[in-house]
């Protein structure tokens, strides 16, 4: 099991996320980093490397701005990833033009997410361009469902199907994020899906879980429903989610493994 942190953008700044409602969405407080998201992915990259994870560890973004419709923040990104970290980010991308511009930031991984995506076509296209080792498919939920209308664009309103899809145009990872669940610290809800879809899709597929993660037995859950990674954003920052949790999960501790098949991640 890795962990992956997470930082939401907003005007630049980070903010703590809240059940995926963005306008309730504020800015970090009670913590020396504040606001500053420089500062976050430096103590991001320091816990990770305490715990024994070598190298630049993967750091999840979320530019909200750039979801809703306005120009990503690349200048941001740049920076991120000069603290010692590898970005994955989500940057509302929407067409295969959106990706150079993501990529040669200093993105490690684009994460084209099913909430902003023009279709299946788009997300072809964008993993044929980047490769898929730089592409992870944000499978972007509400309360179990998907978080946009998906009938038209894709024929299904499954999550499961989505995904399958996803990984037939070529997605070697996935996301499943349910954004009702996220800063709320009860769980991600999602184990049954990604039991389903660890069944259903072959074996070396890279599974992300996250929305809601509170501590070590959120993690061993997803772990054991087949998740190899999580995204954790306040149970990392307010020590929900200790230094020596961390090192337990690079140890390899038991009752988190690795997938059978699952490759090493990039980044």
């Amino acid at each position: 099991m890795r962990v992956i942190p997470v930082l939401d953008l907003k005007s630049g700044l980070a903010v703590a996320a809240i059940a995926g409602d963005r306008d309730r969405y504020g800015l970090i407080r009670g913590a020396p980093e504040g606001c500053n998201p420089l500062a976050w992915a430096r103590r991001f990259r320091d816990l990770l490397h305490a715990s024994g994870v070598p190298g630049a560890p993967a750091l999840y973004v979320a530019d909200l701005d750039a979801i809703e419709g306005q120009p990503p923040h690349l200048e941001l990104f740049s920076e991120i990833a000069g603290q010692g970290v590898s970005p994955w980010v989500d940057a509302g991308v929407r067409t295969p033009d959106d990706a150079p511009n993501l990529l040669a930031s200093g993105v490690e991984v684009i994460v084209v997410g099913l909430e902003t995506v023009a279709g299946p076509g788009a997300l072809a296209a964008i993993v044929e361009g980047a490769g898929p080792d730089r592409v992870c498919f944000g499978l972007d939920l509400h309360r179990g469902r998907p978080l946009v209308e998906t009938l038209d664009a894709w024929g299904t309103a499954d999550p499961l199907e989505l995904c399958r899809r996803a990984v037939d145009l070529g997605a070697r990872t996935v996301m499943v994020l349910d954004l009702a669940r996220i800063g709320t610290g009860r769980g991600t809800g999602t184990e049954p899906l990604i039991r389903a879809i660890r069944s259903a899709c072959p074996p070396g597929l890279r599974l992300i879980a996250g929305g809601g993660v509170s501590g070590p037995e959120d993690l061993n859950r997803l772990g054991q429903a087949g998740a190899a990674a999580a995204l954790v954003g306040s149970a990392l920052r307010d020590g929900r989610l200790s230094p020596a949790d961390l090192r337990a999960l690079a140890l390899g501790a038991p009752c988190f493994p690795r997938p059978p098949g699952v490759d090493a991640w990039p980044g």
